[in-house]
């Protein structure tokens, strides 16, 4: 190619340049029915794999996110209540062992001991035990005084206060216990205590206690018919001073009504188990329809001692129940 040949194409029209608007468009220059995604499963197959990576990095954060939302949200362990199972041979509730547990201000987060400690200042509760699980949580487990007799009482101010009596002479609320039960137990009348509070201490009562618990335990039959007991005639420590006796009234609603009723039972303070041995020997129906018994209600005893015999034996006696 000579000089004025390269001269004229240098200054000629390029296909590639400046070719005009036209031929400046790239869709031109691509073909428009191109198919964006594929048709064929190889080709889907691919396409997916390709946006695999990404669905998995959005998964990743998104997952990421909602365990530190869910760690923000969530209580600390110091203010989180940890589960208490509660077990008890009686009828306080696991709401009200609950309360005593969070009355401290470290609440179920504090040492066992300091949870037994406070439980067993419940007069009821006469034994705990307390212990953390793994997991936290509290298992408590209750032994509860048992209680044989309830007792009334009208403070200087208020109304009256009923509490329950076990054994060994402490009172108690009876947190938990049903209405029915509490009305079914004896209530002990014309008593004298020492005291006042829950050191308020019943005359008599290491003689009642003990008397009550065997009836109750041994003779049942017979102590669910024992409306109330007398502590008049009981003299607590000198139980073999002539006279001292505990004077147990009946409920007379499930009595025949062919017959004279049986009102009360009087023990000695001194021979009360030997005489609680006899009481359930005793056919009392047949006693009280033997003849000659006028009476309309009659009272047993069995303190009277027989002084007709070389050896003094118990000998059960009915006597006309003195009208009241």
């Amino acid at each position: 190619m000579n000089f004025l040949q390269r001269l004229g194409a240098i200054f000629s029209n390029r296909r590639d340049t400046f070719l005009g608007p036209e031929n400046r468009d790239w869709r031109k220059l691509v073909r428009q029915d191109v198919r964006r995604l594929p048709t064929d499963d190889l080709g889907r197959k691919r396409a997916a794999r390709s946006r695999l990576p990404m669905v998995l990095a959005l998964l990743f954060f998104g997952t990421l996110g909602s365990i530190i939302f869910l760690s923000l949200s969530e209580p600390s362990p110091a203010t989180m209540s940890p589960v208490v199972t509660l077990k008890t041979d009686g009828f306080i509730s696991l709401s009200a062992v609950q309360k005593v547990i969070n009355s401290s201000p470290e609440g179920a987060s504090r040492d066992v001991s300091s949870i037994k400690k406070d439980l067993e200042m419940d007069p009821q509760i006469l034994s705990a035990g307390v212990r953390r699980k793994p997991d936290g949580s509290l298992e408590v487990t209750l032994q509860e005084r048992v209680a044989v007799a309830r007792i009334a009482s009208i403070p200087a101010s208020g109304p009256m206060v009923l509490r329950l009596v076990s054994p060994e002479g402490v009172l108690f609320n009876g947190n938990g216990y049903p209405e029915q039960a509490i009305r079914n137990l004896p209530e002990i009348v014309d008593y004298r205590t020492s005291g006042s509070g829950e050191k308020t201490v019943i005359e008599g009562i290491e003689i009642a206690g003990p008397f009550l618990l065997l009836a109750r335990t041994s003779y049942p039959n017979h102590y669910k018919q024992w409306k109330s007991l007398s502590m008049r005639d009981c003299f607590g420590a000198q139980e073999d001073s002539p006279g001292s006796n505990l004077r147990v009234t009946l409920r007379t609603q499930q009595q025949p009504s062919d017959r004279p009723l049986l009102t009360e039972i009087v023990f000695s303070t001194a021979n009360w188990r030997n005489e609680l041995i006899i009481l359930s020997r005793l056919d009392l129906d047949n006693l009280l329809r033997r003849p000659g018994l006028t009476a309309n209600a009659y009272v047993l005893k069995l303190s009277i001692q027989n002084r007709t015999s070389s050896r003094p034996t118990p000998e059960p006696r009915l006597v006309p129940a003195l009208s009241r």
